[in-house]
């Protein structure tokens, strides 16, 4: 079966600090803290985008151009989606009386976005969605 050539906007959210705040400290906080604001992150983006998969610390997702009317409307869903990052993590540290140093580094983490306009082709193997194209390889840079 042959896939079809797809042309959309293409959108990584990425936790900036996560990677240091993990080197050093409790694993266990760290990572609910991850997973909380990855749901976060995950939960805005899916309003408009589909969510192809997680990458450690970063959201990658995806939408056709047909389905997007306005490309401002992407500018406005990244605003939005750092919004809610902001409010979740100010959230978690004022929720939390640990002074572990995962939980103490939280004001640390930041969100960075790459967002692109291009061709991608969905690739099925097995059970396992793949997207692939020079556009995709180029966003994830």
């Amino acid at each position: 079966m042959s896939a079809v050539a797809q042309h959309g906007y293409l959108l990584i959210a990425d936790i900036s600090g996560y990677t240091s705040l993990v080197a050093g400290t409790e694993l266990e906080h760290s990572h609910e803290i991850l997973a909380d604001l990855l749901g976060t992150i995950c939960e805005k983006i899916e309003s408009i985008l589909t969510l192809h998969k997680l990458e450690g610390d970063a959201v990658f997702a995806y939408v056709p151009e047909s389905k997007i009317t306005r490309g401002e409307t992407i500018l406005e869903l990244i605003e939005s989606t750092y919004v809610a990052f902001r409010d979740k993590q100010t959230s978690i540290k004022r929720a939390t009386t640990c002074t572990c140093s995962a939980c103490r580094n939280i004001p640390s983490l930041d969100l960075k976005f790459i967002a692109h306009h291009g061709d991608y082709i969905i690739q099925h193997v097995r059970d396992i969605r793949e997207m692939v194209g020079s556009d995709v390889n180029l966003s994830q840079v």
